[in-house]
């Protein structure tokens, strides 16, 4: 080993967000998500009558989430934050008088919210609990939404948290329990939680997909949280309140 490569540093978790390895699996960053994930945010803030005016989105991709909740709620600001080239140019398009995109990294900002969310993100980056205190730190609200990739179907079969580490970038595997500690371990105290059905709401994709929903949702509706363990299928969405000095 020459004395050059050791003077490099080693990768990060977000070295293939800021180049463009992440982008060749997901060339549209997840865009068609967006209004299903948009929804379950306001139904989470509108539930519980929070009041807020300013919104940090962190890791918001190509801003497609943001946008869609920018219109909702127009008497609010809102910022959108990536550290992906890639993703922060394509978001430039969708800003508006009441949202704008930073390419940095919003920690280091300085910058104050009343709300911070990070929807599916903290599967992504290396240290979970410090980001978690991170967003603390910046907002009092937060609403946090994580993949739960950790059931028995999944650890059964192998390949799929593999899958999910080489293709998505999930470095971190969640269930219902180990996402609520992180949250709590963090500083953060849950308001409200609930279920979001990717794999049944977004099973129009494929005919696989199509064929697991029905038994899914009847499994679900008989008992939700073994059905979550078991088979997987979901992620959680959770209203925190900050708790950190």
């Amino acid at each position: 080993m020459n004395s050059s490569s050791m003077e490099q540093p080693a990768p990060d978790a977000t070295s293939r967000y800021r180049q463009d390895d992440y982008a060749v699996d997901n060339p549209d960053w997840h865009e068609e998500d967006a209004p299903w994930k948009a929804a379950h945010i306001r139904t989470i803030l509108d539930r519980n009558r929070l009041q807020w005016r300013t919104l940090a989105d962190i890791g918001c991709g190509t801003g497609a989430i943001v946008e869609i909740l920018s219109r909702q709620y127009p008497q609010s600001r809102f910022e959108g934050f990536e550290v992906s080239p890639y993703a922060h140019e394509l978001s430039l398009k969708r800003a508006s008088d009441n949202l704008g995109f930073s390419m940095e990294d919003a920690f280091q900002s300085g910058k104050q919210f009343d709300l911070a969310m990070a929807i599916d993100v903290a599967e992504h980056v290396e240290n979970p609990f410090e980001f978690l205190r991170a967003m603390g730190r910046m907002s009092r609200w937060q609403v946090i939404h994580v993949p739960l990739d950790m059931s028995a179907l999944a650890v059964g079969r192998g390949w799929v948290l593999p899958a999910a580490r080489r293709t998505l970038g999930h470095i971190h595997y969640f269930s219902r329990d180990s996402a609520l500690s992180l949250i709590a371990e963090s500083g953060l105290e849950t308001i409200d939680s609930f279920y979001t059905a990717w794999a049944i709401d977004q099973s129009y994709k494929t005919w696989k997909k199509r064929l697991a929903a029905w038994p899914r949702r009847l499994a679900f509706l008989a008992a939700p949280d073994a059905t979550v363990r078991l088979v997987g299928g979901w992620s959680l969405m959770v209203l925190s309140r900050s708790k950190l000095p």
